[in-house]
């Protein structure tokens, strides 16, 4: 996929700009997104997945701009799947309701298909058992790999993460991390907010660092972790290693 984004601001309340004069143009199958907490990593993503409208500048993929427009936006989230923090799951549904509701209700698709499509996800990931279960009745991790396969039920042309393992165990962690990897194999566009750098350098092609709302590195995910170019990667990722210095083991 080519995503292009072209002076991309975007502030809230009073002027404060938490993406600022934001460029890139680059290629991608899978794309992990790091840097610090509240340098604009959730925000980026949003404006990606048109939850939010720019201040300013244009985002493009696969060289069309973004239509913020209410009937363009709810043409532009039908191609994309979100997966949130936290999992977002309709507590009132059971893990196979929570896969099927958008499905008829976004894409119109019937009950019939839209439940054999839910199986078929919750079966290959080993979640058949939990499809009847509400989500107070699951794991974390069971949660969120249903969010994972509500997100990708539609098949969208793109699946954006923020943060999906961030309030999961180790154990839970390396659940979801592996789902996500499958997915990236079926060459599913892929962009993930995280702090995994062990997922982020070796599952991912290419990875970006942002800082204080800028775009400081962009390239290949081998490169930005085994070369740093700015003094503030460095800096990052010595203190996110420090007590975790295999976490970039190749």
């Amino acid at each position: 996929m080519k995503l292009e984004v072209r002076e991309l601001s975007k502030a809230f309340g009073e002027g404060t700009e938490i993406i600022k004069d934001f460029n890139l143009n680059l290629e991608f199958s899978s794309l992990a997104v790091i840097g610090p907490s509240g340098g604009g990593k959730s925000t980026l993503l949003r404006l990606l997945g048109g939850l939010i409208a720019p201040t300013s500048g244009d985002i493009l993929l696969d060289g069309k701009s973004i239509d913020y427009s209410p009937s363009g936006l709810l043409e532009h989230r039908r191609n994309i799947g979100f997966v949130f923090q936290a999992q977002g799951l309709f507590h009132h549904l059971t893990g196979l309701q929570n896969i099927t509701m958008p499905l008829i209700k976004v894409h119109h698709i019937s009950k019939g298909d839209a439940e054999d499509t839910a199986r078929r996800l919750l079966a290959r990931f080993g979640l058949e058992a939990d499809g009847s279960k509400h989500p107070h009745e699951l794991s974390g991790g069971q949660q969120q790999r249903i969010a994972i396969a509500r997100a990708v039920a539609a098949r969208p042309k793109l699946l954006l993460l923020d943060e999906p393992t961030s309030a999961l165990d180790p154990e839970l962690t390396t659940e979801v991390l592996d789902m996500i990897n499958e997915l990236r194999k079926d060459s599913l566009n892929i962009i993930v907010v995280t702090h995994e750098m062990g997922f982020a350098r070796n599952a991912c092609e290419k990875a970006m660092f942002i800082h204080d709302g800028q775009l400081l590195e962009l390239g290949s995910s081998a490169d930005l972790f085994g070369a740093p170019k700015t003094r503030e990667l460095y800096d990052f990722l010595n203190k996110i290693l420090e007590w975790n210095p295999s976490g970039l083991t190749p």
